[in-house]
Parts: structure tokens; C-alpha cells; sequence
């Protein structure tokens, strides 16, 4: 049995990377290459997560505002964020926009946020009011996407305490 026919089993599995060895690890270089490939796959399946549609992008923002969600609303950050919210108004990277986003929704649930309008500029920046109810506190939403690289996103977010003043 020391000849073994050969079948379509035992021709090497690597052969249309033109890398064969007989060995029971494959080669470096086709891990190597497994690895690289992964790695450009999980990012496009990471990319597939931001919209090219900035009408579906707009909803998505919405939806994650509705839900008081920071973590699906900072998704659409950009690296960095023009970001106006009470206590904060400078521009933070894309993570810390985040924390502090999370951290407005802890302390201000919301109960409702609705979109006022909506537009877009003759440089394709998309833009979107609202009004966000929370407790006994109301806030004026405005948010600005820019189409980056292909994909759409926030570049402003501004949250304004619009109560009126009690007599």
C-alpha cells in the first residue's frame, strides 16, 4: 500500500495558488495569504454597514436617535466630529464622540425625536432637524452628512437645549 492511485483527493488543495507542499501544515505563505484575504473581506463586510444612500443613511441616524443608541448613531461618525452638545462643543474624535453621545442618553432618555426637516446643500451635504423630547427637557437636533470616500457621514451633530424658560 505504499502506492496510493491518484484521485482528485489527494492532489494538493493549494494548487491554484501554484503553492504545493506535502506536509500536513499548509505553507506559510498560504496562511499568509488565507489571512490577507480574510482581512480584506471582513472589511468590506464592515463597509457594507455604512450606506451609500444618504435618504437610507438619514433613517438609520434617525432610528438610532430614536432609541437613544450612541453606539448605532456614532457607526455614521466621521474620524472626526463637529460635535455641540450642552457641557461639550469642539471636535472629538470618533470614539469619544461616542462616549460622550452615550453618556447625553444615559442622562437624557428619550422619550421621543422627530424629524422637523430635512435637505440637502449644492455640495451634496445632507442635513436633518428635530426635535428630541426627553423627561422634562426639550432639544433641538441638527445633524450634517458628507459624503466621505463614499460613504456618508456625520461630520456635525448638535443637540441644543431649545425648553423655553418657565415663569
Amino acid at each position: 500500500m505504499k502506492r496510493i492511485a491518484k484521485s482528485r483527493k489527494s492532489n494538493c488543495h493549494f494548487a491554484i495558488l501554484s503553492i504545493c507542499n506535502s506536509s500536513v501544515s499548509p505553507p506559510r505563505n498560504v496562511i499568509f495569504l488565507i489571512l490577507l484575504f480574510s482581512a480584506f473581506h471582513l472589511q468590506g463586510s464592515a463597509s457594507i454597514l455604512l450606506t451609500s444612500n444618504p435618504d437610507e443613511t438619514t433613517k438609520l441616524i434617525v432610528s438610532g436617535i430614536q432609541a437613544g443608541n450612541a453606539a448605532e448613531v456614532s457607526k455614521y461618525f466621521n474620524a472626526m466630529v463637529d460635535l455641540i452638545i450642552p457641557g461639550y462643543n469642539d471636535t472629538y474624535a470618533k470614539s469619544q464622540a461616542g462616549q460622550i453621545l452615550k453618556d447625553f442618553f444615559f442622562r437624557n432618555p428619550v422619550k421621543n425625536f422627530k424629524v422637523t426637516k430635512q435637505g440637502s446643500s449644492e455640495n451634496g451635504s445632507r442635513y436633518a432637524i428635530g426635535e428630541l423630547l426627553s423627561g422634562k427637557k426639550e432639544y433641538r437636533v441638527y445633524f450634517l452628512i458628507q459624503t466621505i470616500e463614499g460613504q456618508n457621514l456625520i461630520q456635525q451633530l448638535k443637540i441644543e437645549d431649545n425648553t423655553s424658560p418657565q415663569p
